[in-house]
């Protein structure tokens, strides 16, 4: 009888063994680098000096590709097992750009009896304290908007480069483009060389301020010495001008990097807020439209358009942009509505 007993009760701890699989949480995923090798051939149109950051920006843009996949299988395993998924409006690439940095570039040569080559292969590694919790909860913030406007820039860049190349889609003839287009390729070297020098101040901002606008200034203003027409830059000097109270300056650029690039929202934003603070909230409220147009996941232009609203007493409009940007998880403003009984719940 009890060898019975002992072989029910063995049989009832097997199934039960076999049944947990069943309900485990997936496995945690370790985030890695990720590398991107670029081959690109130069001769007398492209130049080396020219081929380099270009195949650099190509590269980087694969493995930050490589690494919102990652990010997107890791969000669906999230997804079903239940748990919060990372907030859906952010483009994977962007998203990425949050959670990994730039770590190094490796640039080697090679040749064949034809053609001369440039090889560049990037690699990125996350962020420290990369986590599962980090990972779930991340909100976009003001920094990553400028990244967004960073890599868009980039991608608009790159795009050019390539519509101007690959009339063949098997192969590139690059000596024998036409030799006026050499001008074309050394300007979006320099404007890809920027940018990454600029995607390397970024860090240094924060809740839309620099931590020391004085220096960002003076990078910013070498920066342009080699690109002066990038809207980024301009777009960058304006905010600087602006933390050091120089508003109408500030506004000036802020022009200058619209008029190059009309659906630039960062700079629209900011041009709204310069606005705002010499007191042309109406004006303010055209640049903040455009931008919710364009960007309509932004909760940021939502509490800054119910702001300038704040300006001119309209307090109406100011709650439900204000419940706007709480509905895509920034609340603080309109409870602050709530609280003094200008909003309702």
């Amino acid at each position: 009888m009890n060898y019975f007993r002992s072989i029910a009760i063995a049989l009832v701890l097997l199934c039960m063994l076999i049944s947990v699989p069943a309900h485990a949480t997936p496995e945690r995923l370790s985030p890695v680098p990720f590398s991107h090798t670029v081959k690109m051939p130069y001769g007398i149109t492209l130049t080396e000096l020219a081929a380099t950051p270009i195949a650099e920006a190509f590269a980087l843009h694969g493995a930050f590709t490589r690494a919102s996949s990652w990010l997107d299988h890791r969000q669906n395993l999230a997804s079903a097992s239940n748990a919060s998924p990372a907030l859906a409006a952010r483009r994977g690439a962007i998203f990425a750009n949050q959670l990994y940095n730039f770590h190094r570039s490796k640039i080697f040569r090679s040749s064949d009896s034809e053609n001369l080559y440039i090889n560049v292969e990037v690699t990125i590694t996350p962020i420290a304290k990369f986590d599962e919790e980090r990972l779930m909860a991340i909100r976009p913030t003001s920094r990553a908007y400028l990244y967004e406007a960073i890599y868009t820039a980039e991608e608009n860049y790159l795009k050019k480069f390539s519509s101007s190349i690959y009339k063949d889609k098997h192969k590139i003839y690059l000596h024998d483009l036409d030799p006026k287009r050499q001008f074309l390729f050394n300007d979006i070297a320099k404007r890809l060389t920027v940018l990454k020098a600029y995607r390397k101040l970024v860090p240094q901002y924060s809740q839309g301020l620099w931590n020391n606008p004085k220096q960002i200034l003076a990078s910013v203003n070498k920066l342009l010495e080699k690109a002066p027409e990038e809207p980024i830059l301009l777009h960058a000097k304006g905010s600087a001008l602006f933390q050091l109270k120089n508003t109408v300056e500030a506004i000036r650029y802020f022009n200058d990097a619209i008029d190059l690039e009309p659906d630039f929202v960062v700079a629209l934003h900011d041009r709204g807020t310069a606005y705002v603070r010499a007191s042309l909230p109406d004006m303010a409220l055209v640049d903040y439209d455009k931008a919710i147009s364009l960007a309509p996941e932004n909760p940021h232009l939502y509490i800054s358009h119910g702001s300038a609203d704040l300006v001119r007493k309209d307090f109406r409009s100011m709650c439900e942009y204000y419940s706007k940007g709480c509905a895509l998880g920034f609340c603080d403003e309109f409870n602050w509505g709530v609280a003094r009984g200008l909003c309702q719940q």
